[in-house]
Formats: C-alpha cells, sequence, structure tokens
C-alpha cells in the first residue's frame, strides 16, 4: 500500500497538521519545540516535507513510551 506524501498531512499520525506554511504569516509549528526522538519516529520516506502535527507534538511530550507504542 502506497502512503500519500502531503505538506498539509502529519507524516506520523496521517491526519491534517494545519500547516500555515502556505500563507504569508508564519506556520504555527515555528514556536513550538519538537524533541528529536520524536522526529526520529518520521518514517524516511516522509522526512522534510510536511509538519508534524501538534496534537502528535503533545501527545509525545506527555508521554512518550505510550505514544511509540501506538504507532
Amino acid at each position: 500500500m502506497l502512503s500519500k506524501i502531503s505538506d498539509m498531512i502529519c507524516p506520523i499520525c496521517g491526519k491534517d497538521n494545519n500547516c500555515m506554511a502556505h500563507l504569508d504569516e508564519p506556520c504555527w509549528c515555528n514556536n513550538v519545540e519538537i524533541p528529536q526522538e520524536l522526529l526520529g519516529l518520521i518514517p524516511n520516506d516522509k522526512k522534510q516535507k510536511s509538519c508534524i502535527c501538534l496534537k502528535c507534538i503533545q501527545d509525545f511530550k506527555d508521554d512518550p513510551v505510550k505514544f511509540k507504542s501506538k504507532i
């Protein structure tokens, strides 16, 4: 099964990432600290193609072990 890569889709959960980089204002992700360990969970074919959604970032920060067990 091929997975679709889109700059509007979170590379981890596959849901809308609410990215605003295509607008004339800064994206919300410019003000969020994203743990390196979370970035390492992005599949290689999706790295640097889109933002991780805020829900995945927060869920990972809340409980990394539980988050990793769900993906």
